[in-house]
C-alpha cells in the first residue's frame, strides 16, 4: 500500500516558508527552466522538475518532460524528499515499499527511478525538491548525484534572489494565491490575456512615470503571431497543435531576458512585454532572437516533428511617453501584418511612439 510522505515536524512554519516565496500557481520562469533543462541533459532522464510541497500538492515551478502543473501531495516522491537532509535516491521503485503500489509507479508517468535533493527556503526550510525521474530502474553514479546536488545548489540561489522581474513580482503580491490560476494560461503555462495586459499595463505605467529619472527606461511590445499554425492544426491534429504552442511559448521565454514577461493573447499569438527597455534598437534585438529561437529547429510531437516559423511586430516607446497598451500592441500589429506581407518568418518594428504619436 503507498505510503504517504509524513509531516514535517516544523510543518506550520514550512508552509509559511512556501507561500512567502510567492511562487505557487506563478507563470514559467527561465531562470527554473534552466535548471531543469540541465538536470534532465546531465543526467539522462526523462523528466525533471523543480517542486514546492504545499499542504495537500506540490506544485511544479518548473518540468520538463511531463505536462502536468503539479500532483497531490499523498503520492509525491518529492513529499518524501524534504523530511530528509541529503538526496533521496530511488533506484528501483517497484522494489521500494513505500512506492512500489504508488499510482505514479503503477500508471503514468510509470516511474522506475527517481533522484532529488530538497531545496531550502532563504530561512533554512525545505520547501520543495529539484527531482529527476525515469521510467527505467538506474543506479545513480556519484557523479550524477553531485551535479544534481550543484543544481540544487543553484536553484536555492535564485530562490533566495529577488524575482528577476519586479513588476511581475508586484502584480503576484496583488493578487490573492487563488486567484493567480485565473491569470495563468493552462496550456502554456505563461500569462493568459488577462495577466499579461495588466502586467504591460504596470510596465507601461512605470515607463511614463520614468521621465526625467536619471536611469530611466521605456518599455517595449512584441507581437509574435505563429505562420500557418492552422495548417499544423487541421493536418496533424490538436494534440499535435498543442505540443507545439506550449513549445513555441517555452522557446520565447528563453529568448527574452530575465526583466521581460510572455503571454498568450490567444490561438497562436503571443505578446511579449519588455521593461526597462532602452531603445526600438533593443526591442528589436529581444524580437529577431525570439524568432530565430522559435525557428531553429523542429518542434517534436507525437505526430512528427514540426518545422515552425513565426513572424514579429515590435513597438517602442520611450520613458515619459503617454501610449496606453492597447496604442502599442496596435501599432505592433500593424508592424506584424507589414512583416507577413513582406512574406512571414521575420519582423517589422513600428515607429518609436513618441515619433508616431
Amino acid at each position: 500500500m503507498t505510503t504517504p510522505p509524513a509531516l514535517s515536524p516544523d510543518e506550520p512554519m514550512r508552509l509559511r516558508a512556501v507561500r512567502e516565496l510567492g511562487l505557487v500557481d506563478t507563470p514559467l520562469e527561465e531562470r527554473f527552466e534552466r535548471l531543469t533543462r540541465l538536470a534532465k541533459s546531465m543526467l539522462g532522464m526523462e523528466i525533471a522538475a523543480i517542486s514546492l510541497v504545499e499542504a495537500d500538492r506540490q506544485f511544479f515551478k518548473s518540468i520538463q518532460g511531463l505536462d502536468v502543473c503539479g500532483t497531490s501531495r499523498d503520492v509525491s516522491f518529492c513529499g518524501h524528499t524534504i523530511l530528509g537532509e541529503d538526496l533521496l535516491v530511488i533506484p528501483d521503485a517497484a522494489s521500494d515499499a513505500r512506492f512500489a503500489d504508488n499510482p505514479l509507479v503503477t500508471g503514468p508517468p510509470h516511474i522506475a527511478s527517481y533522484a532529488a535533493a530538497p531545496l531550502r527556503s532563504p530561512d533554512g526550510f525545505k520547501v520543495g525538491s529539484l527531482c529527476v525521474i525515469d521510467s527505467s530502474p538506474r543506479e545513480f553514479c556519484d557523479a550524477d548525484l553531485q551535479n544534481l546536488r550543484d543544481l540544487a545548489a543553484f536553484a536555492e540561489l535564485e530562490l533566495r534572489s529577488a524575482a528577476a522581474n519586479a513588476v511581475q513580482a508586484d502584480l503576484m503580491e496583488k493578487v490573492a494565491v487563488e486567484r493567480r490560476r485565473a491569470l495563468v494560461d493552462p496550456l502554456t503555462r505563461m500569462w493568459n490575456r488577462a495577466g499579461i495586459l495588466q502586467l504591460a499595463e504596470d510596465v507601461m505605467g512605470a515607463a511614463r512615470d520614468a521621465e526625467g529619472d536619471e536611469d530611466g527606461a521605456g518599455a517595449a511590445v512584441i507581437l509574435v503571431d505563429l505562420d500557418r499554425f492552422k495548417q499544423i492544426n487541421d493536418g496533424l491534429g490538436h494534440s499535435a497543435g498543442d505540443e507545439v504552442l506550449q513549445s513555441a511559448a517555452r522557446r520565447l521565454l528563453s529568448a527574452v531576458r530575465e526583466t521581460d514577461a510572455v503571454g498568450r493573447l490567444g490561438g497562436d499569438e503571443f505578446l511579449c512585454v519588455l521593461s526597462a527597455c532602452e531603445s526600438a534598437e533593443q526591442a528589436e534585438r529581444v524580437a529577431e532572437r525570439a524568432r530565430v529561437r522559435i525557428t531553429e529547429s523542429p518542434i517534436v510531437t507525437g505526430a512528427g516533428p514540426v518545422t515552425l516559423t513565426a513572424t514579429l511586430g515590435v513597438c517602442f516607446m520611450p520613458s515619459g511617453g503617454a501610449a496606453e497598451v492597447k496604442h502599442l500592441i496596435d501599432a505592433a500589429d500593424v508592424a506584424m501584418y507589414d512583416a507577413k506581407r513582406a512574406g512571414r518568418n521575420g519582423l517589422c518594428v513600428a515607429p518609436v511612439w513618441s515619433d508616431a504619436a
